[in-house]
């Protein structure tokens, strides 16, 4: 018993370490970095992002979670803010993800008035302005993210939004294991979907007037919800909408061509060549697991 206790464990600690996280942000053509789930936590003082900070790639599985909103744990703070216009385009650039976990991919905004460090991100009102599911093909949104985009996820902020600061929320809700767990993971699996949501500070700018009505995270969804009880493995390609429907800007705006700039994870360019090598064995390695855990079904 004790040996396959500690089996279970270590085949939990893998299967975590296949799970994606955001680990750079491209926002209105300036490059951020996201947060590294395993550097970032290592450097003191605490490195600048505009990312809550300390995400988990656990899996969040119960929908009346506070954890719900920005991931399991999301401090600090945010120690910067990124700048976007209205109208512009914003991606979340993903380490491997798995072809398993297939389900929808949603992104979301909500307002907030003074200091980021002192809001709750529980009572913030969050509109959804992207959703992606299943294609006519059969296709889900996190394949085609991995085939098409390179594991990058895009959405444009509404042209029609009042200028502020915002939270921005990307999130993959995985359907795998929705309705069962295959036998050789059930040991370290539990029956239910899977929700891998993160947070980034923003402020936008423009002369739309729009504040579109938002939800709460717990709240937006229930564990009876359609689209949480969905066979990813069915040929059904009807998925009902998960939440609220996406809001559609009133208006567009046209807006000038910004060059390309990236923003120095440490602030330093020396130390800034220790930290992509790092991060690139980092993201080198998570591939390969996660290929692995494709292989067998996790």
């Amino acid at each position: 018993m004790k040996t396959l206790q500690v089996t279970s464990v270590l085949a939990f600690a893998a299967q975590t370490a296949a799970h994606g996280y955001i680990y750079s942000v491209n926002a209105d053509n300036t490059v951020y970095p996201g947060w590294d789930v395993e550097i970032d936590s290592t450097y003191t003082p605490a490195l600048a992002r505009i990312a809550f900070g300390g995400g988990s790639v656990n899996p969040i599985t119960n929908t009346t979670t506070n954890d719900l909103a920005c991931n399991i744990n999301h401090m600090p703070a945010p120690g910067a803010i990124a700048e976007v216009r209205a109208g512009s385009n914003i991606s979340f650039h993903w380490s491997r993800w798995l072809y398993s976990h297939k389900g929808p991919i949603t992104a979301w905004m909500a307002p907030y008035e003074g200091s980021v460090d002192a809001i709750d991100v529980n009572k913030l009102a969050f509109f959804k302005i992207k959703e992606e599911t299943v294609g006519a093909d059969g296709i889900w949104a996190n394949v085609r993210m991995m085939n098409f985009t390179n594991d990058t996820y895009t959405a444009t902020i509404p042209a029609d939004i009042k200028p502020g600061t915002y939270i921005i929320r990307n999130e993959i809700v995985a359907l795998h294991f929705a309705l069962s767990v295959p036998a050789n993971l059930a040991g370290f699996n539990s029956v239910g979907p899977q929700f891998y949501p993160t947070c980034f500070n923003l402020r936008v700018t423009g002369s739309g007037t729009a504040t579109p009505l938002g939800v709460n995270f717990p709240g937006a969804y229930s564990a009876t919800d359609p689209g949480l009880k969905f066979d990813v493995y069915s040929n059904d390609t009807n998925y009902p909408s998960l939440g609220p429907a996406v809001y559609k800007s009133k208006t567009s705006v046209a807006l000038e061509p910004k060059s390309l700039t990236v923003v120095s994870p440490t602030g330093n360019d020396a130390a800034d060549a220790d930290y992509y090598a790092k991060q690139v064995t980092e993201l080198e390695g998570r591939a390969s697991t996660s290929a692995y855990f494709d292989s067998i079904g996790g």
